[in-house]
């Protein structure tokens, strides 16, 4: 239906305005929910016409179909990123841009991207697969949802066919009243659900858990069931225009305010845009092309956006990182110039790959499985070249051994050095080095678990380990530069948390420090150590002076504990060959206090207090810190 296609159009483009930064739509990412609504109800739509017509769903047929549609152009877009990735990515962003890739093409990615990159948050290494969550959680809901149904049908047969034998109206009513109580119960239980795990500080979860997002594509369910009543489809057929315009009004109304805080989005927000969603795709449906909304929907320059929209949404965000970055501000030419490729990129694709194989006769379903198991093979083999799959360390066997590279350094530690990266590689490549990367945030390179917030899971650090060992085999740096301040966060012992108020903390940490400093050399690689600095005021942006995270507050009121790792640092460099220690917080800050402070011209080098983020001093800074490192390790 063309009026359907322009729902896609404009749902596809809310989202690319909001990827370009284009004022005003910082609630564009809201057409992603469009998109699940409108999913929900296109593909119950076909299952329900199927259970009523053939009393079964031919799941085969089905998921053949949706992969038909989706993985050749998914594929197509993954294969660019995976050249960008090997041979013009920088460096510091392989091994991260590789995991993504994988778990991408497994359609987990939204479980991946919640904890190893943020939708909300600058990270120092956007991905050009950011995007893709969506498209795993709709792809999950493409397995579950018919398997689903098909088990709600097979109890409703065997029940019904014991009570009225032959009578198969009755069989299918009986369905459709099953299913559809079922859908609604389903969606209160997303919908609580997305309440719940709401964090303000991590929204990720909430945004792209496979769970809470559930009510919006089981909302587009709902309408489809609920549409096979003939009485009911009358009924609303009478008033399709004003379902249409109040679901208009709906979304209209609710839009701007989806820019504020959060928390709107997540208690009622994004449940009441999607049932305006649903409003307007029920009117558009029962309209049937008539009426004004139908008639400009269906336009065929708009409607023809819609039936590549697909493409748009792949295309868009890599073409974004790869001509914006991750700039600040709405730079209108670069927009542009984004808008323009991913529309000739998704219409290169529909007309030369997805139409082809969605329509010629050779892709039969033997052929069409076959090449699809060979290709996300291949893809799997090829994306683990980059270091951060579970294929990766496999591959890096097979590879022979290299020697140090002089020219390599390799960035272990939290969050600060890993948002850092990308101004680090400038300054590094302008002494014709390059840094490789593996940070991990909220963690030291000890990669001991932290126990960081009361009466919540230790923030789990172990896997860094394994992260900073492959590393060092694919990259051999010459350098390790170790930049972390989770040295001085809580550990958990024997089940008891130990702080830095405990002289049993400090034993640890010192054997913990010479560990984990022979485990970086041990390849040859020297190791510059960054004695941790001073947080900047910034961290009451966080906190109140009364009111603050212990951590926070241990770093902001308690320097003598920084004061005494520093010391513990310099007294193993001294004692340590290949080892070395520089502080860098003399860059950014302008007096001896702490917190520091860190004002240029009135903006603080942190607004945060630990993360680097006023662009106009960030360069000199990464420059200072990269000259101090060289010498150090007379680079």
């Amino acid at each position: 239906m063309a009026a359907l296609d322009g729902v896609r159009t404009i749902a596809v483009f809310l989202v690319i305005l909001f990827h370009v930064s284009t004022p005003r739509f910082a609630a564009g990412y809201i057409g992603v929910d469009v998109f699940f609504v409108l999913s929900g109800y296109l593909i119950t739509a076909g299952l329900m016409r199927e259970a009523s017509r053939d009393g079964r769903i031919n799941l085969g047929n089905f998921w053949l179909r949706r992969f038909k549609r989706l993985m050749p152009a998914a594929l197509l877009t993954l294969a660019a990123v995976t050249v960008w990735m090997l041979w013009l990515a920088p460096l510091y962003q392989i091994r991260s841009v590789s995991a993504d890739l994988w778990w991408t093409l497994l359609y987990v990615a939204n479980w991946h991207l919640m904890t190893a990159n943020s939708y909300f948050s600058d990270t120092g290494m956007p991905s050009p697969l950011l995007h893709m969550w969506s498209l795993a959680v709709e792809e999950q809901f493409y397995v579950i949802w018919p398997l689903i149904l098909l088990a709600t049908l097979g109890v409703v047969l065997l029940i019904t066919r014991r009570l009225r034998a032959g009578d198969s109206a009755g069989h299918a009513r009986t369905f459709a009243r099953a299913a559809g109580w079922l859908t609604l119960a389903l969606i209160i239980a997303s919908a609580v659900t997305m309440y719940l795990v709401f964090d303000p500080a991590l929204p990720d979860r909430a945004y792209m858990g496979t769970d809470a997002k559930a009510f919006e594509p089981l909302l587009g369910a709902l309408a489809a069931i609920v549409l096979t009543n003939s009485a009911v489809k009358s009924w609303l057929g009478r008033h399709h225009q004003v379902l249409a315009w109040v679901g208009v009004v709906v979304m209209i109304a609710i839009f701007p305010f989806l820019d504020g805080p959060p928390e709107f989005y997540y208690q009622w927000g994004a449940f009441a845009f999607s049932l305006g969603t649903l409003l307007v795709i029920v009117g558009l449906v029962l309209a049937q092309g008539e009426g004004v909304l139908a008639r400009i929907l269906g336009w065929e320059p708009i409607a023809y956006l819609g039936r590549i929209s697909y493409g748009l949404y792949l295309w868009h965000w890599p073409l974004a990182i790869w001509i914006i970055g991750d700039r600040e501000g709405f730079r209108w030419i670069r927009a542009i110039v984004v808008v323009v490729l991913t529309i000739a990129a998704a219409s290169a694709s529909y007309h030369l790959v997805e139409m082809p194989v969605r329509t010629r006769k050779w892709f039969t379903a033997k052929r069409s499985a076959t090449l699809a198991i060979l290709s996300l093979a291949a893809m799997l083999v090829a994306v683990s070249f980059g270091g951060g799959t579970p294929l990766s360390p496999v591959l890096q066997k097979l590879q022979p051994d290299g020697a140090v590279n002089r020219r390599i350094i390799l960035m272990v530690g939290d969050s600060v050095p890993q948002r850092f990266n990308p101004e680090l590689e400038t300054a590094a490549r302008n002494r014709g080095l390059r840094i490789a990367s593996a940070t991990a945030g909220g963690c030291a390179p000890t990669g001991l678990d932290v126990p960081l917030y009361a009466g919540e899971p230790d923030v789990v650090c172990s896997g860094a380990l394994d992260f900073q060992n492959q590393a060092l085999e694919q990259f051999n740096p010459g350098t390790v530069v170790w930049w972390s301040r989770y040295e001085l966060a809580d550990m958990r012992v024997d089940g008891q948390i130990l702080g830095p108020e405990s002289e049993e903390f400090w034993q640890i940490t010192q054997d913990n420090l010479e560990t984990t400093a022979e485990r970086l050399m041990s390849e040859g690689a020297s190791l510059v150590i960054i004695e941790t600095d001073r947080i900047g005021l910034g961290v009451y942006s966080q906190c109140t002076p009364e009111n603050c995270h212990p951590f926070l507050d241990r770093l902001a009121h308690n320097d003598e504990y920084r004061q005494r790792w520093n010391a513990i640092v310099r007294d193993y460099a001294a004692a340590t060959e290949g080892v070395e220690t520089i502080a860098v917080d003399d860059l950014y800050c302008n007096d001896d206090a702490v917190p520091c402070n860190d004002e240029t011209n009135g903006v603080r080098a942190r607004a945060d207090g630990s993360h680097f983020s006023d662009p106009e001093v960030m360069p000199e800074i990464a420059a200072g810190v990269m000259e101090r490192v060289s010498e150090a390790a007379d680079l």
